[in-house]
């Protein structure tokens, strides 16, 4: 009888079964305490950087502005960044593409800060020293668009070599370029001396449009008053430069309600609301200083009084004082001058006269 194949085939699966149990059973009494680090490969984990900064600048093609992208450098104000990179003009492959800048080579941001509502942005003075109107208007649109998309402020003024030069509305296309020169020829913008006024309380905004040189006189030598300058009416360089610096007046006192302040020394009357000043005017108090200091209070109003003393009509006339009143003058010189009323100019003293009633504090100081 032949023997049994010790390879047969039985036999083969019968080894086999074996080392696959043996193997499984290793697995299941394997210990719990064994690490799953060690028997899994660990996550790759994929940290994304965050994306760079970015700021546009204005540049002109074919009349008209564009925006080009630029990365702003780690630490750096978007802002500012954004303005001195529009001073250093398009790149070799911007120009190849047709792109090119209204400001001079040399055009250069000498500093930049911010307001609440205003930028105060100022340049070298070659920046708007050269050029006909178009090309100057089309340096300011550039600026103005420039700095347009930073924040939510409304207005920039622009200076050279931190002397006042206009006021631009951000987001609005600058009008035509009416540059005046002024003492030492530095260029200046009337209607934006005009919108500056009006920013810091000295006109209202309706008036910024006027051509009423009486206005912008009268504006003028509040502000010159108020900041302690020669009230001239005029643009000089000291303006100029105050301009520029000059934030909206604040009043002595800080109270509810309404109020004016009637500064003599300045020559000065502060339309105050509930702490705020409201409007500036040019004021001619008394000479020699005979229109009283102290605290009063607005106890008659009279459309047209009649000055017996003097033989004079005296329009718009708030008495806070036995004769004494603020009232219209055709004559409100840089200085005191009145016999101890408060003159105040066309226009002005109707403003005052509706702000006031009987009873309304006053103030001289």
């Amino acid at each position: 009888m032949e023997a049994a194949n010790p390879d047969s085939p039985m036999r083969i699966l019968l080894v086999v079964l074996l080392f696959a149990f043996a193997g499984l059973l290793a697995v299941d009494i394997e210990p719990s305490s064994t690490s799953r680090a060690a028997v899994t490969l660990p996550a790759r984990i994929t940290v994304r950087k965050p994306a760079p900064e970015t700021v546009e600048v204005a540049f002109v093609r074919m009349g008209w502005v564009v925006r080009v992208q630029r990365v702003v450098p780690k630490g750096a104000s978007a802002a500012e960044f954004a303005l001195r990179e529009l001073t250093q003009g398009p790149t070799r492959a911007e120009r190849r593409k047709g792109i090119r800048t209204a400001l001079p080579d040399r055009a250069r941001l000498r500093s930049l800060r911010a307001g609440a509502d205003t930028w105060f942005a100022s340049f070298s003075r070659s920046t708007l020293g050269s050029g006909s109107a178009d090309t100057k208007r089309m340096r300011l649109w550039q600026i103005a668009a420039t700095l347009a998309p930073h924040g939510t402020r409304e207005h920039a003024v622009l200076a050279t070599e931190g002397r006042f030069v206009t006021t631009l509305r951000l987001g609005v296309r600058p009008g035509r370029w009416r540059g005046e020169t002024g003492e030492n020829d530095y260029l200046y913008v009337t209607r934006g001396v005009r919108l500056r006024l009006a920013e810091l309380g000295y006109l209202e905004r309706r008036e910024i449009g006027a051509e009423d040189g009486y206005l912008t006189e009268q504006a003028l030598m509040a502000f010159q008053g108020w900041e302690d300058l020669d009230r001239t009416g005029t643009v000089t360089g000291q303006t100029q430069l105050a301009l520029f610096r000059a934030g909206r007046p604040r009043p002595a006192a800080r109270r509810p309600g309404r109020r004016i302040e009637i500064h003599r020394d300045l020559g000065v009357l502060l339309m105050v609301e509930d702490g705020e000043v409201v409007r500036a005017v040019h004021t001619s108090t008394g000479s020699g200083g005979i229109t009283p200091v102290g605290d009063f209070k607005v106890y008659a109003k009279v459309l047209y009084s009649w000055s017996v003393p003097f033989q004079v009509w005296m329009p718009y006339a708030a008495y806070f004082r036995g004769g004494i009143a603020t009232h219209q003058s055709s004559d409100v010189p840089s200085y005191p001058a009145s016999h101890g009323c408060v003159r105040l100019p066309e226009g002005e003293a109707e403003r005052v006269y509706r702000f006031v009633d009987v009873g309304t504090p006053v103030s001289v100081r």
